[in-house]
């Protein structure tokens, strides 16, 4: 029989742009889904696509992550994922976070501009990042001609290649295709 889980009731919020999904983001949610019974991934900037900092666009990404969920059997039925457009502010992203995502009682977080804002509203667990792995290291190794597809999930590389990604992000770059 399955123990119940201690935070079953609670739902965490991760929030960030995952552009592209990496291993240090799986190792992150794996964390956070051991302290939380659900858990939101909030995709941000989802209204960006073909620029350097957001060379895919928000529906691309959440397909990305669910993919590579599944490919660390991480079960779909404790993790959501939603694109959310950012708006004009940080104050306009928390407020289409909160019109956006159901209820959640703690947000992981290593913005502090984010956590200044939204302080009051839930409980904040900021973190901070470990390790190399990074979207924007697979994003310059992309443009760059090098190895990049052992940083993310095989899901995700077949996606990003599939998006035509490293032709996209090499234009975003300016770099010849």
């Amino acid at each position: 029989m399955e123990k119940r889980m201690k935070n079953a009731g609670i739902t965490g919020l991760y929030w960030g742009r995952f552009n592209p999904p990496h291993k240090g983001h799986v190792q992150l949610i794996n964390k956070i889904l051991k302290e939380v019974g659900r858990l939101i991934i909030a995709i941000g900037s989802a209204e960006f696509r073909d620029t350097k900092r957001n060379p895919f666009g928000g529906n691309e990404r959440k397909a990305m992550m669910e993919v590579y969920l599944r490919e660390e059997k991480l079960s779909p039925k404790r993790v959501k994922v939603i694109a959310v457009p950012d708006g004009t502010s940080f104050s306009s992203a928390i407020r289409n976070i909160f019109a956006s995502c159901s209820p959640f009682d703690v947000l992981y977080t290593d913005k502090a501009a984010i956590i200044s804002l939204i302080r009051k509203k839930v409980k904040i667990k900021r973190f901070r990042r470990k390790g190399t792995v990074s979207s924007t290291q697979i994003r310059d190794a992309i443009a760059a001609g090098t190895t990049w597809e052992h940083l993310t999930g095989r899901s995700v590389a077949r996606l990003i290649k599939g998006y035509n990604g490293v032709e996209r992000i090499k234009k975003a770059y300016g770099r010849p295709q």
